[in-house]
């Protein structure tokens, strides 16, 4: 197998253009993304009376289109201009935004309507999301892709900071459905900044046949050891963090009787503690490895999920208990997340790279659906603070897919080291990532 040594590299944004036009547009829309993420959970919650169940039923038709059609998505991906994709993603979203809005109007928004906009976004997003992770390879060279993925974590973190206290402000004085509107917008900007890229994407993939193609990157992805670990630790991961997330604005609003502004000022204190994180992935990676690296920001989610279910008392320590749990989860997110995209994208030959992560996103977003169902359902059963538990004590065994010697990954395979991505779409098991352990 041909290895190639790339080291991570920084740059600067103005040293790629095209990158830093994704990146804005990319920036732009998860601010409103931010916004989305609150204003629909309380609309359900204020407007239409919404229950645990109801907030799992919402959350898992969001991410029910990664089991549907995140496959299928793989091969749309590798076929077509992955900037074209992304911009009809982003105005399909602004139209399905704004058809909120008009309901509320005409008073004819209810759960259901919610239920089927929520399916509608969830699966454009989908869409985009998959598409957004295979461009990113198109934009940059192997030894800058850690440095790229660095700053879009950044920007997630960034958009959590400033959107969560912005979201709690719209919602408070705009009223949940009209807040969406900002995101709406927030969509069409993005559509403009991503449409001045000058590379659209890879050229279309016409070597095989499509019934073979859908199913080949849920291969790619399954039969290496090392990919395979590290794709069920994310799955298992968001199974439990799905099961929190469901019940989180339930909980911190119902249970605790926070405000949407109070809640949404809280989280972005938490986010500002993790903008550090972004600067340290590399680092840590480095210094631990990436096997060393993905089981400790494992082991620092937990953490964070365990401090959530104790919180109680006067607002004052409430306040502490929220801003401490959120800020630890989201400094594990951030290392586990860049690190484990940015081996996917190197070890991933450069034809493939749609299907793989597609592939990735049904195993990983599929679980995230079922557990925002199985957050809801027991949410209902046994109560909101037995189930953060469990969310909280199920990110303890996520990290176990990556504990046994023979899927250890090192320094010496990725991420910064990776096979050569072919972008002659060489012999794919030249670049399958399956290593042999030194």
């Amino acid at each position: 197998m041909t290895m190639a040594r790339t080291q991570g590299e920084f740059f600067r944004l103005r040293d790629e253009p095209d990158f830093a036009r994704f990146w804005t547009g990319q920036s732009i829309s998860l601010i409103g993304s931010e916004i989305t993420s609150m204003a629909i959970p309380v609309i359900a919650i204020l407007s239409l009376g919404a229950g645990a169940l109801d907030q799992g039923v919402l959350f898992f038709c969001q991410f029910l289109p990664a089991l549907l059609f995140g496959l299928h998505f793989g091969t749309l991906i590798d076929r077509f201009a992955k900037r074209s994709l992304l911009v009809y993603c982003d105005l399909a979203r602004m139209v399905l935004l704004l058809a909120i809005a008009v309901l509320h109007v005409l008073d004819a928004l209810s759960i259901a309507a919610l239920v089927v906009i929520a399916f509608l976004v969830g699966t454009f997003s989908v869409l985009s999301a998959i598409c957004g992770q295979a461009y990113v390879p198109d934009l940059l060279r192997d030894n800058r892709l850690l440095d790229g993925n660095t700053k879009l974590q950044k920007v997630t973190t960034f958009a959590e900071v400033s959107g969560g206290s912005l979201a709690g402000a719209l919602v408070q004085a705009l009223t949940a459905p009209f807040a969406v509107i900002v995101d709406a917008v927030s969509y069409a900007v993005s559509a403009c900044f991503i449409s001045r890229v000058r590379l659209p994407g890879r050229a279309p993939d016409t070597e095989v046949h499509e019934k073979p193609q859908i199913w080949e990157g849920l291969r790619f992805v399954l039969r290496g050891a090392k990919l395979r670990a590290i794709t069920l630790c994310a799955a298992t991961s968001n199974f439990f963090s799905a099961m929190m997330v469901s019940l989180y604005l339930l909980f911190v609003m119902d249970g605790l009787g926070l405000s949407p502004l109070l809640a949404g000022l809280l989280l972005s204190a938490a986010s500002c503690t993790a903008l550090v994180t972004g600067f340290l992935t590399s680092r840590v990676t480095a210094r631990l490895g990436v096997s060393g690296a993905l089981v400790a920001g494992q082991a620092v989610m937990a953490a964070g999920c365990l401090i959530l279910p104790f919180a109680q008392g006067p607002l004052p320590l409430v306040s502490v208990y929220l801003v401490a749990s959120h800020g630890i989860f989201v400094i594990g997110m951030i290392v586990f997340s860049t690190t484990q995209l940015t081996y996917r994208q190197q070890v991933t030959p450069a034809r493939m790279q749609g299907r793989v992560h597609a592939g990735n996103y049904v195993i990983t977003y599929g679980a995230y659906a079922l557990g925002a169902m199985a957050g809801g359902l027991a949410g209902e059963w046994i109560g909101i603070r037995p189930t953060l538990v469990i969310g909280a004590l199920g990110h303890i065994l996520a990290a176990a897919w990556l504990l046994p010697r023979r899927v250890r990954i090192t320094a010496e395979d990725g991420p910064a080291t990776g096979p050569e991505r072919r972008p002659d779409g060489g012999d794919e098991d030249e670049s399958r990532g399956d290593f042999v352990h030194p």
